[in-house]
């Protein structure tokens, strides 16, 4: 999915006019997309169509809809907002439908009457604000919207409906509601965001004739990455480094039910390359890990009577161990206990190296988002979308209907970065940036997965690359290495463990 901001779209079709486009083609591109998903979605041919356009470059692509329309036998009317256009392609194209002699109405004269004829119209289509509306709706503009939103037949957006903007979540009280949206070229935010997407209703993306050279121009907020960028980001290793030069990761994790969470998040962090990877978890755990990774130095930590981490106990050792890291994997294998709230309490209050939470560590959270007030250094979220439901107090189907929405208004309402685990891993950061992460399979759903992930995370952060470096760069390696696995093993027989011997064919091939 290429989501782009409004002043992204601008450079875009900016940059086109350097691959022969102008303005007036990309209009009458729009304009034309429109109307053929329309005649190709509804039985629109000797049927009503009204067109409500406002006088800038969206009322343009209406005036384009309706004299397409108009020219496939489909009895279309035009109804102004702010009369005709000034200037500029939009005032080209209404000369052109004027010309044509489709009805065209000024919508202060005719306003009265238009909830009778909406009752006789068979489609709607909204063109009145576009993508550079922000605020309030001018008056008129509410009336228009109110009707629109009465009216019984179908309603579809061009681009965006009227009253939302096009790169946040606010909406006017009086929005359009459509039935569907037009994404021009590309999707933009209102079209994911939870607030924003009922306004929208389906959204449907429609070329418009913009090649991909003039895309590769701008620098998008939203984007995906490849192997070719992840080894841009992780450096390769200085022949005279030692084991300090590649950072020291501390991991908080395992349990008494749950000790192979915090082997496979050790594990991780080494494999991809950690120079001291710390275990902090009852003996136990510990005893268990060491015979596993016996590469991994441990803080036997005290049990209480659920086998989990004795937090009163274990506090001032846990802290003082937080001061020697470069980052901490918090969360795996813990259980969901008070014990556990104790433990991230206090590790989110006092860390001062970046955090990456996951597992109880997240359903903690759920119940205690307050704690997120407390952070001071970077934190990263690791939810599957049954976590992320519990975060945001809404269903599973819920998130999984608009993943990309919910992950950046958590990630941007709590200054958070939030990898949201699926079928396509979504990366959202605080300043509005979302990443899309196209490895992985089936065979990664199995227990234990996701704390490989944690552990590789906190592995790269450790080693110097930025909280979103790490999270992309992290996620993207689990998947292409699970998809190695799967080759070898299945994705029925692989298990989470195996993945690790891929991830270290795949940083042999790239000379790491």
């Amino acid at each position: 999915m290429r989501i782009v901001t409004s002043d992204e779209m601008k450079q875009i079709e900016q940059s086109s006019l350097d691959f022969g486009l102008s303005f007036h083609r990309l209009m009458e591109n729009a304009g034309s997309a429109a109307s053929a998903f329309i005649k190709r979605t509804f039985k629109v041919i000797e049927r009503n169509c009204t067109i409500f356009c406002g006088k800038g470059n969206n009322g343009g692509d209406g005036f384009v809809v309706a004299r397409k329309l108009a020219e496939s036998e489909v009895n279309a009317i035009v109804i102004l907002l702010d009369g005709a256009p000034s200037g500029g392609e939009a005032l080209a194209m209404y000369k052109q439908l004027e010309s044509m002699g489709v009805p065209i109405y000024e919508f202060e004269q005719v306003k009265d009457k238009l909830g009778g004829w909406l009752a006789q119209t068979d489609l709607v289509v909204d063109a009145i604000c576009g993508t550079g509306f922000k605020g309030q709706l001018r008056d008129a503009h509410r009336q228009a919207a109110a009707l629109i939103n009465s009216c019984t037949s179908a309603v579809v957006s061009l681009d965006l409906p009227t009253g939302v903007e096009c790169d946040s979540e606010r909406v006017d009280q009086g929005a359009v509601r459509a039935d569907f949206t037009l994404a021009f070229d590309s999707f933009k935010p209102c079209h994911i965001l939870p607030r924003t997407l009922p306004f929208c209703g389906t959204v449907e993306r429609v070329e418009i004739g913009i090649p991909d050279q003039a895309r590769r121009q701008v620098d998008p907020r939203f984007g995906i990455l490849s192997l070719q960028q992840i080894f841009e980001l992780i450096p390769p290793r200085p022949a005279d480094s030692h084991k300090g030069t590649f950072g020291r990761v501390l991991c908080i994790a395992g349990s008494a039910r749950y000790r192979g969470a915090a082997a496979l998040c050790t594990m991780a962090a080494l494999r991809c390359g950690a120079g001291v990877v710390t275990l902090a978890s009852t003996e136990p755990v510990c005893a268990c890990v060491a015979a596993r990774v016996p590469e991994a130095t441990l803080i036997p930590l005290a049990s209480n009577d659920f086998g989990t981490i004795n937090a009163p106990n274990s506090i001032s050792t846990i802290l003082n161990a937080l001061e020697q890291a470069d980052c901490v994997a918090l969360g795996c294998g813990l259980e969901n206990t008070p014990n556990t709230f104790q433990l991230v309490e206090q590790v989110l209050k006092h860390a001062e190296c970046p955090i990456v939470l996951d597992a109880d560590g997240i359903n903690t959270l759920a119940e205690n988002i307050h704690l997120l007030e407390q952070v001071k250094s970077p934190l990263i979220l690791t939810p599957h979308p049954g976590e992320m439901a519990r975060l945001c107090g809404v269903s599973t189907g819920e998130i999984q209907q608009n993943r990309e929405g919910f992950a950046l208004s958590f990630a941007i309402e709590h200054g958070v970065y939030l990898l949201l685990k699926g079928a396509q891993t979504l990366i959202a950061g605080p300043d509005g940036k979302l990443l899309r992460i196209g490895s992985g399979n089936s065979g990664l759903a199995k227990g234990g997965s996701g704390d490989l992930l944690t552990g590789m995370i906190a592995s790269l952060i450790g080693q110097g690359l930025s909280p979103r470096d790490a999270t992309g760069c992290g996620a993207f390696l689990h998947g292409i290495a699970a998809g190695r696995t799967a080759l070898r093993r299945s994705q029925t027989a692989m298990l989470p463990s195996e993945v690790l011997e891929d991830l270290a064919g795949i940083f042999l091939e790239q000379g790491r």
